[in-house]
């Protein structure tokens, strides 16, 4: 087998929302396989010293500024890619904003809000880097929904809905792009211990995560990176339109007995 299916050198990722969490440990993980990566995040300090911080380790990671729900920010930033990159081969899109807000008390501005940042914002930026990889026949797009996405959960409304049309979106970007050598699949990260997920998990929340993930545990942002490293690879041609869990079998389980563990 052909060990370039399992590498990633002289490929080039965009990784929106990459300078915290999940994001920039698979900025990290897709830097030590070979890849020149960009960070597009709307947190230009935290992205320019992460930036700093890896050329210092004779990695190529950039930082370009970017507000995913902004149309006009992503045009800037493909102009800027387009003057600077010859191609993008991987697009990883985390950018996202979360809460935790009963239904009757989510406001209009609360659902916009959420809904531009997450839904939106996944389409704005798949539908201009697709662009610059069907120039090019080739491609790999990652989304990342959430199990809110796959599973009703108090307090996610606006969240749930806008990770379920992201599932959604996947599923057609996978149909419409797969003539032109690019796949697109879907991570749904659970419970994972990010700056997210310490704003938004209260105690009582904890608890009930807890008790249905097998593994009886939150998850760690370098696992997620890991799965999102997978779908980046050459040698994984042949997996899209998936959606696929990373949440310790959280999506899967059902009532869990103690006794039985």
């Amino acid at each position: 087998m052909d060990q370039n299916h399992f590498f990633l050198s002289g490929q080039t990722a965009v990784v929106t929302g990459g300078a915290s969490g999940i994001g920039l440990a698979t900025v990290q993980m897709l830097s030590s396989v070979g890849a020149n990566v960009i960070i597009a995040d709307v947190n230009k300090k935290k992205g320019s010293d992460i930036s700093d911080q890896f050329k210092l380790q004779g990695k190529q990671v950039d930082y370009i500024y970017c507000d995913v729900s902004s149309e006009n920010s992503i045009l800037k930033f493909i102009e800027i890619i387009n003057k600077n990159y010859s191609a993008i081969e991987i697009l990883i899109h985390y950018a996202g904003i979360g809460l935790e807000k009963k239904f009757i008390n989510t406001t209009l501005d609360d659902w916009n809000k959420i809904i531009s940042v997450n839904l939106t914002g996944s389409f704005l930026m798949t539908k201009e880097i697709s662009k610059i990889m069907i120039s090019k026949k080739y491609g790999r797009i990652i989304t990342v929904s959430s199990v809110a996405g796959l599973r009703g959960g108090t307090g996610r409304a606006a969240y749930g809905a806008s990770k379920g049309g992201v599932i959604a979106l996947t599923k057609v970007l996978a149909i419409e792009l797969s003539p032109y050598n690019i796949t697109v699949n879907t991570l749904c990260p659970g419970a994972i211990e990010t700056e997210l997920v310490k704003n938004m998990h209260d105690k009582e929340t904890r608890r009930a995560f807890l008790e249905q993930i097998p593994q009886r545990r939150y998850g760690f942002p370098e696992e997620v990176a890991s799965a999102a490293l997978f779908f980046t690879l050459p040698g994984s041609s042949y997996i899209n339109g998936t959606i696929f869990p990373i949440d310790g079998g959280f999506s899967s389980s059902g009532i869990i007995k103690n006794e039985f563990l």
